[in-house]
């Protein structure tokens, strides 16, 4: 089993380096350093590249101003204070006063151990108090929960959201919760991006530019943080905020609450500035140990909750977690391979399994199609009277005389699964290795789960770059892996390479389903002989409210198309990709024109690393 490591701060310009090359390879961080030498810092420049090209000008937040709403909703911002810097707090309250939405409410409970901070906010609000601040001196301070709470007794308003004391929003922040709200009446939760900003208040950072709701991003860090509101009376109804998780309580917290709704809804805007400063978790995550320790607690009581049974692990990085699921059984798997020829291939991806695998109920079916090499159909024998393992060879090309010299991986698939006797199907290439001994176990963790229709992991090609990390619609064309050739040590954009989260797709190169929900479907569509089957099977699952999830603890090598070559090298299979290409695209145009729920607009769709538009 993999061993979780210790995880130390880089404390020094050459460890900082080397983490930095960890997360984005050797090209940026070559591009970082020259940078740097100028006088430039890539990842601010670039930011400040996209606030320059994509401005909020005075003559839209006027637009907002004189905008007539059918619903006008009082937003409740909850604040606990405590010992809050003047300009800090002048600076957040005043991110109020100039929203272009008025009908929201500050509650402030003040926890500080001196009076006048009522009289900062006066300062703030130019002399004269603004009605839509609440305020209360609290009797002593009960820390950031109980604080919270007592600020959250003054809220009226129909959502409820909560801002840190130090932090600001930006003027149309309200404006875009409202226009959500009118829009779509049935919506419950709400978050937006979010960035950072210096503690001079001048210099902006670091975007978060986030997944629509992710259910399993959620469990594996807490990636919602700021902005998020709620309907008050889910708010007010969850028992607030818990002090057994101070440090991760706002994690905690839009567990508890998101678990009940139905509709979240993300706005794709940072509408949110995170202040950084020494003690602060947003820059150096180390000054709160004690947080994740909460924060593993919240999301190992989140399964409770819903009853799934897994436990909690810390991640080797801070604030990151990994679920270990304890399913009671371990049901029957069977493991679909096509295959034509290549025999040594087929040999090792199937010794990589029965040699390393920790999940042993497994059987294999290969499906054999139009090969001619006489030690394929020897190993094929052996492997039918082996007392080892369970395995058994169908032969697609003696049902289906007519498709001889054809290759169609979707029939080829469908007749496979009709085969099995798996409760559960793998689908796997027969050039992929497994790497690591709790591969399957890993990924059956998850399909196991009522809400999971497939179940995708990570893939590097031979020479340990990434292959796959989960499928991005639109990205590089009509779908392509996030992080595609970046280094196997890389963490990528938020560490999103390297923890669990839903996804759109999953190839099907190493995908796993249940056979119930493969039947339910239909299958994979035989209309894509090669392209985009794999995609178009996510997307259907998709439809019926089924999750797709990425774990990357489910590691193999895939060596990329060795046993039919690539389509691009011949003008038949080129002709056919594209006209593949056009029906998929045609089947799935609604689906591509809202674009892709976990991947964020503000993203470039041409590079594989989450680089901003």
């Amino acid at each position: 089993m993999n061993k979780i490591k210790e995880y130390k701060e880089p404390t020094n310009k050459i460890e900082k380096g080397l983490m930095y090359l960890q997360h984005y390879g050797v090209r940026r961080t070559v591009t970082k350093t020259f940078l740097k030498a100028i006088g430039h810092d890539q990842e601010h420049y670039s930011y400040r590249k996209f606030l320059k090209a994509h401005p909020v000008t005075e003559e839209e937040l006027d637009k907002q101003r004189h905008t007539v709403f059918t619903y006008n909703p009082v937003i409740s911002i909850v604040i606990p204070l405590y010992n809050t810097p003047e300009n800090f707090l002048i600076e957040l309250i005043q991110s109020f006063t100039a929203q272009t939405y008025p009908n929201w409410q500050l509650c402030l409970g003040d926890g500080s151990p001196k009076d006048g901070l009522k009289d900062i906010i006066l300062k703030a609000t130019g002399g004269q108090w603004d009605d839509r601040i609440v305020y209360k001196k609290l009797e002593g301070n009960t820390g950031i929960a109980g604080n919270t709470n007592a600020a959250m007794e003054l809220a009226t308003g129909s959502f409820i959201g909560f801002t840190d004391h130090d932090d600001l929003i930006t003027p149309d922040a309200m404006f875009y919760i409202a226009k959500a709200l009118n829009e779509d009446s049935t919506i419950e939760a709400i978050y937006s991006d979010e960035d950072k900003i210096d503690m001079e208040g001048k210099e902006y950072f670091l975007p978060h530019f986030k997944s629509d709701f992710n259910l399993d991003l959620l469990c594996s860090h807490n990636y919602i943080t700021h902005l998020f509101v709620a309907r008050a009376d889910l708010v007010k109804a969850s028992g607030g905020i818990k002090s057994e998780f101070d440090g991760a309580q706002d994690h905690d917290f839009d567990l508890r609450i998101l678990e009940q709704c139905k509709n979240i809804y993300h706005i794709p805007r940072v509408l949110y500035h995170w202040r950084t400063h020494p003690l602060s978790t947003a820059d150096h995550p180390e000054a709160k140990m004690y947080a994740y320790e909460n924060g593993r607690r919240a999301v190992e009581e989140h399964y409770k909750r819903i009853g799934v049974p897994a436990r909690v692990e810390l991640d080797t990085h801070l604030g990151y977690y990994r679920t270990i699921y304890e399913w009671p059984d371990t049901p029957l798997l069977s493991i679909v391979i096509p295959n034509m020829n290549h025999c040594r291939d087929l040999q090792q991806c199937i010794d990589s399994i029965t040699e390393h695998t920790d999940y042993k109920n497994i059987q294999f079916v290969i499906v054999e199609n139009n090969s001619d090499e006489p030690e394929l159909f020897d190993y094929y024998k052996e492997l039918e009277i082996r007392t080892d393992i369970n395995a058994k060879v169908v032969d697609f090309t003696k049902d289906y005389p007519e498709t001889k010299g054809d290759f169609n991986f979707s029939k080829l698939v469908n007749y496979g699964v009709s085969h099995s006797d798996g409760e559960y199907i793998l689908l796997l290439n027969n050039d992929t290795r497994m790497i690591n001994e709790n591969a399957i176990s890993e990924m059956m963790g998850f399909v196991r789960r009522n809400d999971v229709g497939a179940v995708g992991a990570r893939l590097y090609y031979g020479n340990n770059t990434v292959q796959h990390a989960g499928l991005i619609l639109g990205l590089g064309g009509v779908a392509n892996s996030q992080f595609h050739g970046s280094g196997r040590e890389q963490v990528g954009y938020f560490y999103r390479s390297t923890c669990v989260q839903d996804l759109s797709a999953v190839t099907g190169a190493c995908l796993l389903t249940s056979k119930a929900d493969f039947e339910s479907v239909g299958g994979f569509d035989e209309t894509l002989a090669v392209a985009f089957n794999d995609v178009d099977y996510c997307l259907k699952l998709r439809a019926k409210d089924l999750l797709c999830v990425y774990t990357p603890f489910s590691e193999w090598y895939h060596l990329e198309s060795i046993s039919r070559g690539l389509d691009h090298d011949d003008p038949a299979k080129k002709a056919r990709m594209d006209k593949e290409t056009e029906y998929f695209m045609s089947k799935w145009k609604d689906v591509y024109e809202k674009g892709d729920p976990y991947y964020n607009p503000n993203l470039s769709l041409t590079k594989f690393d989450y680089s901003f538009e």
